[in-house]
């Protein structure tokens, strides 16, 4: 970016020097990707997943890249949990500017051989478990006055039907109408709410099916690009959400998705 003198507006910028960031599930897949990233532009970001080696593990490996982040363990469908690792951000670095709801599973099963239990599992994590980690953050920016930045990690799955994954669809649908609910309360505050609907990016969640070569091929074809998504991509578009450029999106959704839902 060169430098321009006497613009006639503030130029838009993606630098995140001085934000904090929580990012659940941030120990593999788009969550690492996004911590990554985050901390290349400045940002403090708190490493989250459901084992402590594992949070230590890769915030010491971003640390040893030049970024600044702490380990914390939780699980986001438990609330004490999330109060908690949201206490200690605020008490590591003295604020809390964005939260990233990453953390998600899925269970691929017919919904006629689907348990009670295995769609309670789906949904308390991909759908409740954003829930209360907006909720958690928004209160901490509210009370501080902070302009903060909520970004839900939804799914091309929430915007058309998939076989064999209804939970997880249905979570993700979810995810995006709270989106929108969310920036209508917290719009008043100076809070965006946004959510992100990535389409196939090769990540341990879909390892299984990607590695089926029919079935890689007929998700190929679907796509415009033809070709699959980088955790790279998603982060960039994450960027964009948590940054001062995206000041005016709110209660929106990107499909970030190579063109798979624009048919």
């Amino acid at each position: 970016m060169i430098e321009m003198k006497n613009t006639p507006f503030e130029i838009p910028t993606f630098d995140l020097t001085g934000k904090v960031a929580i990012i659940t599930g941030s120990t593999t897949g788009l969550g690492y990707g996004m911590a990554v990233a985050f901390c290349a532009y400045g940002a403090k970001v708190v490493i989250n997943g459901l084992e402590e080696e594992d949070c230590k593990r890769v915030s010491d490996e971003i640390n040893e890249m030049g970024g600044t982040t702490i380990p914390f363990k939780a699980d986001v469908r438990n609330r004490a949990e999330v109060q908690t690792m949201v206490s200690k951000t605020v008490e590591t670095f003295g604020r809390l500017d964005i939260m990233v709801c990453n953390a998600g599973i899925g269970i691929t099963k017919r919904i006629v051989e689907m348990s009670d239990e295995e769609w309670d599992e789906v949904v308390d994590t991909d759908l409740k478990g954003v829930f209360i980690c907006g909720a958690e953050a928004a209160k901490v920016m509210i009370e501080k006055e902070i302009k903060g930045r909520v970004i839900n990690i939804s799914s091309a799955g929430g915007l058309v039907g998939t076989k064999n994954i209804a939970a997880y669809c249905a979570s993700k649908s979810g995810v995006i109408s709270l989106s929108k609910t969310e920036a209508m309360e917290w719009g008043r505050y100076g809070i965006t709410a946004n959510a992100i609907c990535p389409g196939y990016v090769p990540t341990a969640i879909n390892a299984a099916p990607l590695a089926i070569p029919r079935v890689r091929e007929q998700i190929l074809a679907k796509t415009a690009l033809k070709r699959l998504g980088e955790i790279w991509e998603v982060a960039a578009v994450a960027l964009f959400l948590a940054s001062d450029a995206s000041s005016i999106v709110t209660g929106a959704y990107i499909a970030a998705d190579m063109g798979t839902t624009c048919n």
